[in-house]
């Protein structure tokens, strides 16, 4: 067709971007940059994501620790107290001690096997950081070394198995969150109808 002309080499250089334009012949290197950090941005939210859990986890794991060195605390004042008394503690007496330390060694047995789920969900955490940190590198020198993708695709799925690893114990963990709890409250009102079982009953 007349008054087409065909596109020259000047033409199609002023088409394009500023950036796309290669520098004394070679590519642009902040181009090669760009094109990195964005292929590596992927796999940081669900970093994010498992950074924050990791910090309530701890926060979590250090709650329980101090409950327990209180629970062991506790035991050693009714275990000093029952030795205190001797032979000369009455029946009552030493069967409420007896039944305060018991309760007391089952929460303790239950609370440490919270901070170990706990332990577990925070190494599934942290190990999720460190592979998807890794497939984030790997993603971004990719766009470099094309071979890398090999290595990305695995440390990614490897990293979201150990996200949902984290996340059962976690559930584990909340399962068991409530057993202390209900154990005292429980030997407490077995504790209280003893005791008001004693009672006379007032005449109406």
């Amino acid at each position: 067709m007349r008054g087409i002309r065909p596109a020259t080499e000047e033409s199609r250089r002023r088409r394009e971007p500023v950036h796309a334009r290669p520098v004394f012949g070679y590519p642009d290197p902040m181009r090669d940059i760009s094109q990195i950090v964005s292929a590596g941005v992927g796999p940081i939210i669900v970093i994010s994501a498992a950074g924050l859990l990791c910090l309530a986890f701890y926060n979590r794991l250090t709650a329980v620790v101090t409950r327990l060195r209180g629970f062991d605390r506790e035991r050693l004042q009714e275990q000093q107290e029952l030795d205190e008394a001797g032979p000369d503690a009455t029946p009552a007496a030493r069967t409420l001690h007896e039944n305060i330390i018991a309760m007391l060694k089952t929460q303790t047995e239950l609370l440490r096997r919270r901070a170990h789920l706990i332990r577990r969900t925070l190494v599934c955490l942290l190990s999720t950081i460190i592979c998807l940190a890794l497939c984030s590198l790997a993603l971004g020198l990719s766009t470099v070394w094309p071979v890398l993708v090999a290595a990305a695709v695995p440390l990614f799925v490897a990293g979201l198995l150990l996200l949902v690893a984290g996340a059962g114990f976690a559930l584990l963990e909340l399962r068991f969150a409530l057993g202390p709890i209900e154990l005292e409250a429980s030997s407490i009102g077995q504790l209280f109808r003893g005791r008001t079982s004693h009672l006379p009953r007032q005449p109406r």
